[in-house]
């Protein structure tokens, strides 16, 4: 049992390399690992300041609060990461790419707004709540430039800059819900109110519509202006983009817009839940309905792209990749759940990648890409389904 285990995990991946390597441009590896490298230099920098926090800094009372903290914020996250996961239905996009956008916003762009925030507080008198919309998003949309540029095989339309966009913003959230959370101990405030709220507004209320949704902005300009051909609006979509997040991000923390609210709401308790997610609803509502309805749109042109670019692709009587089974979600979802219980689970992971194969094929075309290694791909897998 276990040999037969160990073979199908090292097929899987296998499988999932191969299927990856094939949409590749001869510089990617090199590009990818200059992005990895800084990325990891810059975590190792940001690790070591919060290990000798940790160590040095803190009386033991302190770091157990902390990893207390860090400990739900990341359960928290993790939850967010699976929503945002499952969006991707077509193309899926690889996982060491999710996991350094997460690790930029929870790492990287959290330490490094966080002392632009007490710079501008100390020396220029500046309050953090009216700069750090444009250091927290300015550092957040950094990482996604860098993928956009040094790892465009994998940022292909406005999707996949919503999910890079989406991963950044949900590990910036957690970096921050663990500090709120720390500072607002159950132990440390009155029977727990304080805390309580925080987790509501934090991760109940804005899981998804608060910093996820800004820095989703910032990839959906990116991505809009990958699909385009129009010069003016490769460089227009992406500072589009950019200003909305910060625009959004800058409401919630307009202190003239709270004020506002407060007074209409005639709110009196800082944790208020109602009034709370009344407020949330008015502020960030609109951005993560935009965002929703631009998710919507985008599995719509994914759809319409793979309709086109396999037209002529798909053999008609195939069992498992048939026109009515490879163009839709729901069909490639059933013609694998129809093989998984007819000859089990390696030709079920067969048929997934021979589907991505598929899927990776059309957008190469409608990239105008080398599409022969696909074309490999697709040929093996077939033949090792027997079809």
């Amino acid at each position: 049992m276990l040999p037969t285990l160990q073979s199908f995990v090292d097929q899987t991946l296998k499988s999932t390399w191969q299927i990856t390597a094939a949409r590749r441009h001869p510089g990617y590896e090199k590009n990818v690992h200059r992005l990895q490298g800084f990325v990891v230099g810059a975590l190792f920098v940001t690790v070591v300041n919060l290990l000798g926090e940790l160590l040095f800094g803190l009386h033991p009372q302190q770091a157990r609060e902390l990893t207390t903290a860090w400990t739900t914020a990341i359960l928290a996250a993790f939850f967010y990461v699976w929503i945002v996961a499952s969006i991707d239905r077509n193309e899926k996009e690889p996982w060491h790419m999710l996991l350094v956008g997460l690790l930029w916003g929870s790492m990287v762009s959290a330490a490094i707004a966080g002392l632009l925030n007490s710079i501008a507080d100390v020396f220029l008198k500046i309050k953090a709540y009216t700069v750090s919309p444009f250091t927290e998003e300015l550092t957040k949309g950094a990482i996604l430039l860098l993928i956009f540029h040094y790892a465009k095989d994998e940022f292909d339309d406005a999707l996949d800059g919503l999910i890079y966009g989406a991963m950044v913003g949900i590990g910036f959230a957690m970096a921050e819900n663990a500090s709120y959370f720390y500072r607002y101990d159950a132990a440390r405030d009155v029977g727990g109110q304080l805390h309580t709220f925080q987790f509501l507004l934090r991760v109940v209320l804005q899981g998804l519509a608060g910093h996820a949704t800004y820095t989703a902005l910032t990839g959906l300009g990116l991505g809009w202006s990958r699909q385009t051909s129009q010069r003016w609006l490769k460089i227009t979509l992406p500072i589009l983009g950019v200003m909305l997040a910060i625009a959004s991000h800058a409401l919630w923390n307009s202190a003239t817009v709270q004020n506002f609210l407060d007074g209409l709401f005639k709110q009196h308790n800082t944790w208020d839940a109602r009034a709370t997610a009344i407020r949330v609803a008015i502020i960030n509502g609109p951005f993560f309905i935009g965002v929703i309805i631009a998710v919507t749109l985008s599995w719509r042109k994914e759809a319409r792209v793979i309709a086109e670019q396999l037209a002529d692709e798909l053999p008609p009587d195939d069992p498992y990749v048939a026109p009515e089974l490879m163009l839709t979600f729901r069909g490639r979802s059933r013609a694998r759940r129809r093989l998984l219980w007819a000859r089990g689970v390696a030709a079920w992971w067969t048929l997934r990648h021979l589907q991505r194969a598929y899927i990776e094929l059309a957008f190469c075309k409608w990239h105008q890409k080398n599409d022969s290694a696909f074309r490999r791909r697709i040929t093996a897998l077939r033949k090792r389904l027997g079809i």
